[in-house]
């Protein structure tokens, strides 16, 4: 029996509660239990497969979906994919300045050695094939079989994603995932807003209005992080005047929630990634990208970030200096907006509680002025009624 595209496509999948890997059409029975040997699951008497979206059903009759560890989605193979589609001079390249920097100490120089001992490269239906890691990492055309694992960049001319509006930029960023950290960190600071400040004396210095290194920290994380088993699913990052925000599909890894991600440690589900980006030098271990953004945020007095997990992506928001419109808002009006911003909503009952000597009536008129002065919107009504960021960002579907 063969898994066939027909057999795992996506009206079957979505009935299923899960995603198709379409790069792996066409695995037989036997290389997907060689494949799953390796793997925590759970094998069901229909033998019926998933890899956190693949599936093998041979009858097609019991959707009885055992899970596999996600932890070792990006070293599985990728059928009918020569390593030719692997740039070894890349590799190469990528060898030599792991070295450089010390975080490779393997004693692989040559390309397809290093590929193997990284598991960027694995055996599949008797042939040297290139895992997912390999492909995003070295892939020369990465996106010809996996067109949505890139990065949508939008940038917006105000403070909501309308797209009633022509946005000032509407992009795609591909090819490997070096290539898209480098390419959107570039636009990013590009059209990063400094101001210049003579505080200091008769020097002039430029203050940019987001750090470099947190661009590209940010940059790093989303496309490390992701779920690529959610397909036609992309980063994206958007630009506003007042802050840039980074959807990633997927959510957080199991047991990671915006509230202990400083303190859980190194968590990931696309280990081979993370480990490939730490050597030459774009992540940084034991999960410290987040908290060094965190800490460059406050040395330069930023709002802190704000993270917020849906389960189907995980957005992060990183705000300029406060503006001045938010510098006049009393401080119980501003615990309320950054209460919205934080959880994506607050109801009045909320409201109340993060000033609980200030009577209902003072609260709704809190509530009021901040509609009336966009900084939050009404959603529902009576008691249903709460209210979300004005600036919520919409869905990329475009892209």
């Amino acid at each position: 029996m063969q898994l066939s595209a027909i057999e795992c496509n996506q009206p079957f999948l979505a009935s299923i509660g899960a995603q198709n890997l379409p790069f792996l059409a066409g695995a037989s029975f036997a290389d997907l239990s060689a494949i799953f040997a390796s793997l925590n699951y759970t094998r069901s008497p229909n033998v019926c497969y998933t890899v956190v979206g693949l599936c093998y059903n041979s009858v097609m009759e019991q959707p009885n979906i055992p899970r596999v560890s996600l932890e070792a989605i990006d070293a599985l193979p990728v059928a009918n994919v020569s390593l030719d589609a692997l740039d070894l001079d890349r590799v190469a390249a990528h060898i030599e300045q792991a070295r450089a920097y010390d975080r490779y100490s393997g004693s692989m120089t040559m390309p397809l050695p290093f590929l193997h001992e990284l598991r960027c490269v694995a055996s599949f239906q008797g042939e040297t094939v290139p895992t997912l890691a390999g492909l995003l990492m070295f892939g020369r055309e990465p996106q010809v079989l996996l067109p949505h694992a890139d990065v949508a960049v939008a940038h917006f001319v105000g403070v909501v994603g309308d797209l009633t509006q022509p946005p000032l930029h509407f992009q795609r960023y591909g090819g490997n995932l070096i290539q898209q950290i480098d390419e959107v960190e570039k636009y990013l600071w590009a059209n990063t807003r400094r101001r210049i400040d003579t505080t200091n004396g008769p020097q002039r210095t430029e203050r940019p209005e987001y750090p470099r290194r947190a661009l590209r920290e940010l940059i790093a994380n989303a496309v490390t992080h992701r779920d690529y088993n959610v397909m036609g699913a992309r980063s994206q990052v958007s630009m506003f005047v007042d802050r840039i925000e980074w959807r990633s599909p997927g959510g957080l890894p199991l047991g990671v929630t915006p509230d202990n991600i400083f303190s859980i440690g190194s968590t990931t589900r696309n280990p081979t990634i993370a480990q490939l980006l730490y050597q030459v030098g774009y992540i940084e271990a034991f999960g410290m990208g987040l908290r060094t953004v965190a800490a460059l945020l406050a040395q330069d007095d930023h709002p802190p970030l704000e993270m917020r997990d849906t389960k189907a992506f995980f957005l992060v928001t990183m705000r300029g200096q406060q503006s001045m419109a938010e510098l006049m808002l009393t401080p119980p009006r501003l615990a309320i907006l950054r209460f919205a911003r934080e959880h994506g909503r607050v109801s009045l009952e909320g409201a109340q509680s993060l000033a609980p000597n200030r009577s209902r009536r003072t609260v709704q008129i809190d509530l009021k002025f901040l509609v009336d002065q966009h900084f939050l919107r009404v959603v529902g009504q009576s008691r249903d009624r709460h209210y979300i960021p004005a600036e919520e960002m919409i869905e990329l579907s475009g892209m």
